[in-house]
């Protein structure tokens, strides 16, 4: 398959096309087992519908690449869940931050930098969470070390952190925002590419 083919069966194929050929490209519907990590979750999704929709639009993603990747069934299922917490962390940023319409100014990126901290914290704290913790908090680091929280570079960021680093970035060019115009899936796969090396895992763009 020609990689515009894959690129576009990886972001495309999920939810919205039925993959005959490829049936392995179809996300399920993944199941978060701990009650208090549902909690979390509806608090957030209560704050904003845009982010759940946001959420399982990266979890699918997510499990897409982790396809094309060659990744078990067992590790896709484990990004896919790691999509939809990725950004569990945010309950703690206000909506007048997360709804904001326009730019955000320098104090309110500063409370955006901390969510994957926060998430982090959250998750560790349930037994069995640690895989997904380190991955949420490493979610915003970029390939050449520039990132946040800790500034890690390359292979030192966990993978799924990588995969989920390139999901969400691609989901947020394609979604409109009230500041902006969203990008078509070929501007946001040529933007990915751009930012190969840079912010992101060349193995892992050409997915």
């Amino acid at each position: 398959m020609r990689l515009a083919e894959r690129k576009r069966s990886a972001f495309l194929g999920v939810n919205e096309v039925q993959m005959e050929t490829q049936p392995s490209l179809t996300a399920p519907e993944f199941e978060i087992e701990d009650k208090t990590i549902r909690t979390l979750m509806g608090v957030l999704y209560e704050k904003s519908s845009r982010e759940e929709q946001h959420s399982r639009r990266v979890s699918g993603y997510c499990f897409a690449l982790g396809t094309q990747l060659g990744l078990s069934l067992e590790q896709r299922i484990q990004l896919g869940k790691i999509g939809l917490l990725h950004d569990i962390g945010k309950i703690s940023i206000p909506n007048t931050i997360l709804d904001k319409p326009g730019h955000l100014l320098p104090t309110e990126w500063q409370e955006i930098h901390q969510h994957p901290v926060n998430g982090h914290r959250f998750l560790s704290a349930v037994v069995g969470m640690d895989e997904v913790a380190e991955t949420v908090l490493a979610h915003h680091e970029r390939y050449d070390g520039e990132g946040y929280p800790h500034g890690l570079r390359g292979q030192q960021i966990p993978l799924n952190a990588r995969i989920v680093a390139v999901a969400d970035a691609y989901d947020a060019m394609v979604s409109a925002r009230p500041y902006r115009n969203c990008l078509t899936h070929e501007e946001a796969i040529e933007e990915l590419r751009r930012g190969t090396k840079k912010q992101f895992d060349p193995e892992v763009v050409q997915a």
